[in-house]
């Protein structure tokens, strides 16, 4: 039986960490969210929005993941550094060198952590409470396969702190009885994530009326520069007309870029000139688009030096 794609359950941000008994908390991995159909002896990989990704792993695609006949499993795909953090870099350009058929991806080495058993042999689990999926969880996965378990805490507060210790993206509290809710986001799930920064480049402007609306951000992956998104928060009225000026005598032709098919604007003019900004924002989106951004300066940082880490 082939089985249905379906969309996964997201957490609704907040803004404080908390402890309450009645939730349990976890590390947010910076990777690429992955559903995980194990049918039998084969394994399909979905992303959040429902493209196939099977081919891009085929460490995933070829395990026996399961000790079920079937089962769905969310989770997060990740690229461990040498420090033994997950890396948004490595996992980005695993997944470009992918993408592009590259020889090199399997250079990349790449592990599964698994918080969730959505469906198992013919029953969808949406209804079952959390802490009882996690317990089919453990027994129905095999854990030698490139998959790992995503640990529960007690303390969200001091799980928050640690975390921002060692540089990770943020955590995700989950209310114990809760139960699954695909394709939307619900409080039963909530994530607090540490702001990141960022030096970027700006390769161009979106001109609205002749003004310029916002910037059009890159940063190198490897030795490409690689679309990283649309800018349009924390700039000034004077800012804003500084880089109006600076697109009506820097005139550019389109520069080759990674990612460039998320640079749909309208009305862009790319830059000669090409000032690098300071970038907050909230981590990344699964196509390595910034996610939230806001300018909070302009660097001096040289450009070749602008890196997606």
């Amino acid at each position: 039986m082939i089985l249905k794609v379906i969309r996964p359950m997201e957490p609704v941000p907040v803004d404080e960490p908390f402890d309450d008994p009645a939730w349990i908390h976890q590390i947010k991995w910076d990777g690429i969210r992955l559903l995980a159909y194990a049918e039998g002896s084969g394994v399909r990989l979905y992303t959040r929005r429902g493209q196939d990704r099977t081919e891009s792993y085929p460490e995933l695609a070829g395990a026996r993941l399961a000790k079920a006949e079937t089962v769905v499993l969310d989770g997060e795909v990740v690229a461990i550094d040498s420090k033994g953090r997950p890396s948004f870099q490595r996992i980005m350009r695993r997944h470009m060198r992918a993408r592009h058929r590259s020889t090199g991806a399997a250079e990349i080495s790449i592990d599964y952590v698994v918080f969730d058993l959505l469906y198992l042999d013919g029953q969808w689990l949406f209804e079952v409470p959390l802490l009882e999926r996690q317990a089919l969880l453990q027994d129905r996965v095999n854990w030698d396969t490139g998959v790992h378990p995503c640990d529960n805490h007690t303390s969200g507060k001091e799980l928050f702190h640690a975390t921002g210790q060692l540089g990770l993206e943020g955590i995700v509290s989950k209310e114990r009885n809760g139960r699954y809710h695909p394709d939307r986001k619900h409080p039963t799930w909530r994530k607090i994530k540490h702001f990141q920064q960022l030096d970027a480049v700006v390769i161009g402007v979106v001109l609205k009326q002749g003004r310029a609306n916002a910037l059009l951000t890159a940063a190198y992956l490897e030795d490409e520069l690689t679309y990283i998104g649309r800018v349009a928060t924390g700039l000034s009225m004077e800012e804003l007309g500084l880089f109006t000026d600076l697109a009506a005598r820097s005139e550019a032709p389109r520069p080759l870029l990674l990612n460039e098919g998320y640079a749909r604007e309208r009305n862009i003019r790319w830059l000669d000139v090409r000032p690098v900004v300071r970038v907050r924002f909230m981590g990344w989106t699964e196509q390595g688009l910034l996610r939230a951004p806001v300018v909070v300066g302009f660097s001096i940082r040289p450009e070749k030096e602008c890196v997606m880490e």
